[in-house]
């Protein structure tokens, strides 16, 4: 009430200070931009050897400091964050963009995946239902693929599958969902339909590293012991230095060894 009073108009003097607060904040907004664009362009410059991380999330941060309201700035925050595996930080921001922008579609599912690796199931799962049932999201597949590993890692194998078989067809090029539904068939011990899962994975995506770390525990638990060497040392090639290759290396050498206990 009292800030509407202060810009009546027969206050003249409350005219010129509303006027001058309107400049300022036009300006910070302004200014807000302008270093907003600055981070995007030291995070997506064309040219990978201009692109510089640390730079964008300097820019970003500024940004905000302008204008605190800034949902592209938030959700660049956001995204750098949660590159960087500092996933509630990348949370708190994304949220922050959603409240600001109800149809920031990227930021919700990015907020679900962080979610994700927060183990935080139920809050995923609440995400990425509302993204399934959003007739405007344009990469329905992703979102229900995504809410399929929630439910896989609450235990709930029924849902999962439910959910990966439907992110197949509605993406039939979605490696990851064919890698999921074999995990669920892996589970629970259907061994052949594991394989067709995994087999469809790589061949559609054949430099994905983790279906072949799953095609060797098939092969494994059936001791069909060349055709599993070969799967794992695969996954150790495409793995790089990553967890899954120490993984890959690892089932790798117990099946050299003749041990032969692959999880």
């Amino acid at each position: 009430m009292l800030m509407t009073a202060l810009c009546l108009p027969l206050a003249a003097f409350a005219i010129s200070a509303c006027g001058a607060t309107q400049a300022e904040i036009a300006k910070k907004k302004s200014d807000s931009d302008f270093h907003y664009k600055l981070a995007y362009g030291y995070l997506f410059d064309p040219k990978p050897e201009n692109r510089n991380v640390g730079l964008a999330l300097a820019e970003a941060e500024r940004a905000l400091v302008d204008d605190a309201n800034s949902a592209d700035a938030l959700f660049l925050v956001a995204l750098i964050r949660m590159g960087r595996d500092e996933h509630l930080e990348a949370a708190r921001h994304y949220e922050r963009a959603i409240a600001l922008r109800p149809d920031f579609h990227f930021a919700r599912n990015n907020l679900g995946t962080c979610y994700l690796a927060l183990e935080r199931w139920d809050d995923a799962i609440a995400v990425f239902t509302d993204l399934t049932a959003n007739p405007y999201y344009t990469t329905p597949g992703n979102a229900q693929n995504n809410l399929g590993w929630a439910y896989y890692r609450k235990g709930d194998l029924a849902k999962a599958l439910q959910h990966f078989t439907v992110a197949r067809q509605l993406n039939a090029e979605l490696c990851p969902a064919y890698n999921n539904l074999g995990l669920v068939h892996l589970d629970e011990s259907r061994l052949d339909k594991a394989e067709r899962e995994f087999s469809e994975a790589v061949r559609r995506c054949p430099g994905y590293a983790e279906p072949y770390f799953h095609l060797g525990r098939v092969h494994a638990r059936r001791a069909e012991r060349e055709p599993a060497r070969q799967s794992f040392q695969r996954c150790v090639q495409l793995s790089g230095t990553t967890p899954l290759a120490d993984r890959c290396e690892r089932q790798l050498a117990a099946l050299t060894a003749g041990e032969g206990s692959v999880q």
